[in-house]
């Protein structure tokens, strides 16, 4: 620089310290009058120290107060300022408090046990024949289908074993007694070996109720030969029969008797029977039916009634 062209080094120092120093000083100025305020100094009152008092004074009776040797009436409080900050409210502190949020409640739910798979039967029952018979029709033979069945396989009907003889694998048979159809109802059929180990599923067989007939034995006419029977029908008619005729086309006259009548179905060779009822009269009184006898009574006697 021209400046300090044809200058030495001591006076080239003078200069750059001329300029230097009153710029440091400027900034220092600038500084002290511009820079942040402080902070006023708390005021505090000198604590007095306590006055001694004389040996053997005593208050009240002889009582002394909490403070020992000093006095309450030369205690002065001490006040302190809350100083003041550029920005903020004096006097006032302002504190943030963070609050952890409560757990949330959890409610046990008690676990489902897992239910245990039930195996399948080791051997398999697919269906009877017949699957369905009428109750009261005596001994049948039944045939029992399935699968894997083994030698000793015994049927058991409704939890009952019946006499079975194996045929293969696949097929039994069964003789069913009459006993145990002897009602209306479903029995339970299932097949097992003899020591129960081996097993099969469980099906059903289906016992009805056997058609009986629907006419009402009203009266009675005694003959020499046979005795004539009056039936009445669902609709108030009446009927005679004797024994051997067919009654609603499937039901022989079997017997003919004072206190019922004996019907066989001759289709399912069940024997039904029909008590006697009592005819009635003019204004619902029992009376004789029309064309009939009254069955006599035991004190009567069974005098026959002869032909003509």
């Amino acid at each position: 620089m021209a400046l300090f062209e044809e200058k030495t080094p001591a006076e080239r120092n003078k200069m750059i310290a001329a300029i230097v120093l009153p710029v440091v000083m400027l900034v220092f100025i600038i500084y002290m009058f511009s820079g942040p305020s402080k902070p006023n100094p708390v005021a505090t009152s000198p604590t007095p120290k306590p006055k001694p008092r004389p040996s053997g004074s005593q208050t009240g009776g002889g009582n002394t107060n909490d403070l020992g040797d000093v006095s309450p009436d030369v205690l002065t409080p001490v006040v302190f300022e809350q100083a003041s900050y550029d920005g903020s409210e004096g006097g006032r502190n302002i504190f943030a408090f963070y609050e952890k949020p409560p757990a949330p409640v959890v409610t046990a739910v008690p676990a489902t046990p897992t239910p245990t798979p039930t195996p399948p039967p080791p051997w398999v029952l697919a269906s009877l024949a017949p699957q369905s018979v009428f109750a009261s029709t005596g001994n049948f033979t039944m045939q029992v289908s399935g699968d894997k069945f083994g030698p000793g396989a015994t049927v058991f009907i409704g939890g009952q074993p019946v006499p079975t003889q194996y045929k293969s694998m696949q097929q039994l048979t069964a003789t069913v007694p009459a006993p145990l159809i002897s009602s209306a109802g479903q029995r339970d059929v299932r097949v097992a070996s003899p020591d129960g180990k081996l097993y099969s599923n469980t099906t059903m067989l289906n016992v009805m109720q056997p058609p009986a007939p629907t006419y009402t034995y009203v009266g009675l006419l005694k003959r020499a030969r046979s005795n004539t029977a009056v039936l009445k029908d669902s609709k108030g008619e009446l009927y005679s029969v004797h024994e051997g005729d067919i009654v609603e086309g499937r039901f022989r006259v079997a017997a003919i008797t004072e206190r019922g009548v004996e019907v066989v179905d001759k289709d399912l060779n069940i024997k039904h029977t029909l008590p006697f009822t009592a005819a009635s009269g003019p204004n619902g009184l029992q009376g004789r039916a029309p064309g009939s006898i009254q069955p006599p009574t035991s004190e009567e006697g069974t005098a026959e009634e002869e032909p003509q």
